[in-house]
């Protein structure tokens, strides 16, 4: 994060996860479904009753596009959104204002373990990705205009910017 920079990680971390999510929509909305409502090919059954045939790559996109989300939240939105609150947050509201940050994360957590079946039933299983692929593209928005550049800056320098409001700062 010292080296690259927080900003272009969280770029980087959002683009990678709004490719993702995208991959994941389109990938479910397009796969045929079979006649017991769910993808082609998802049924589970012991290998040695199968026939050999030869391997359908596309199917592989699920779990490609899985593997890079994690890869990119991993990389930028998952460790850098807690090291910025720490960073950013003033020092005499750092107690409170970190107590807060956590219940709204995890009251947003709950929340969309809650509504994520019930969006499935009522939409279809791709209209959750296409809402984070959007939640993503506003992550890139809110870096773009809202997040400042932290790197080699002091605790005392950074919130002298959000006292003074400089924009000298963030270059």
């Amino acid at each position: 994060m010292d080296k690259a920079g927080r900003k272009i990680l969280l770029f980087v971390s959002a683009g990678v996860m709004l490719a993702s999510n995208l991959t994941m929509g389109l990938y479910i909305h397009f796969m045929p479904v079979s006649q017991n409502g769910t993808i082609a090919n998802k049924t589970l059954v012991s290998a040695a009753n199968l026939p050999a045939e030869p391997t359908n790559y596309i199917t592989l996109i699920p779990l490609l596009a899985t593997m890079f989300f994690i890869m990119g939240y991993a990389m930028g939105w998952g460790p850098i959104t807690w090291l910025l609150m720490s960073e950013i947050l003033p020092l005499k509201a750092r107690g409170v204002a970190s107590g807060l940050c956590v219940v709204v994360s995890w009251l947003t957590a709950f929340t969309l373990t809650q509504f994520f079946l019930r969006v499935v039933e009522a939409f279809g299983l791709e209209v959750p990705f296409f809402f984070f692929a959007i939640i993503c593209t506003g992550n890139i928005l809110f870096t773009g205009c809202c997040v400042p550049e932290t790197k080699g800056r002091s605790l005392e320098q950074i919130e002298a910017f959000f006292r003074t409001g400089r924009r000298s700062f963030m270059r």
